[in-house]
């Protein structure tokens, strides 16, 4: 609910969620698909897994990680493993965590994102270097 004066702010206020003004997941979204990429997972295994893969620069504290778990949950990437369908003599107690098909596409998506933008930077770069009268003497030192 949003509290306004209606005279500071005559026409009605509109809030628009961030996924719709642009469509990059949240770096720590993009590392938890990633570790669900390779299979069924519960939440230290996704901790350690995210850990792992980003050579520990990003450690996702547990209230980040289930926060997000159940955001993406709710957004259609993730899905509870029915019990089931757990590995064999896992803890009941134990929630697994899957990719969705939308999940897997948004995954996709943001790779390919991610890789032209890295494309870009580096043919910019290797431009600006090569450029005639490029160097560190404009202040980039």
């Amino acid at each position: 609910m949003v509290f306004r004066d209606p005279n500071l702010f005559p026409l009605p206020i509109r809030i628009i969620p961030i996924s719709s003004v642009s469509d990059s997941l949240k770096p720590h979204w993009f590392q938890i698909l990633l570790a669900l990429a390779e299979g069924d997972r519960h939440g230290s295994g996704i901790m350690r897994a995210v850990l792992e893969q980003t050579d520990g620069s990003l450690k996702l504290w547990p209230v980040m990680l289930y926060n997000s778990l159940e955001q993406m949950a709710d957004a259609g990437l993730i899905e509870d493993v029915p019990a089931g369908a757990r590995p064999h003599g896992e803890s009941e107690r134990r929630r697994y965590y899957r990719l969705t098909r939308s999940g897997r596409r948004t995954l996709a998506a943001e790779a390919d994102r991610l890789a032209t933008l890295a494309k870009t930077a580096k043919t910019r770069l290797a431009a600006a270097t090569a450029a005639p009268g490029s160097s560190s003497r404009r202040g980039d030192s």
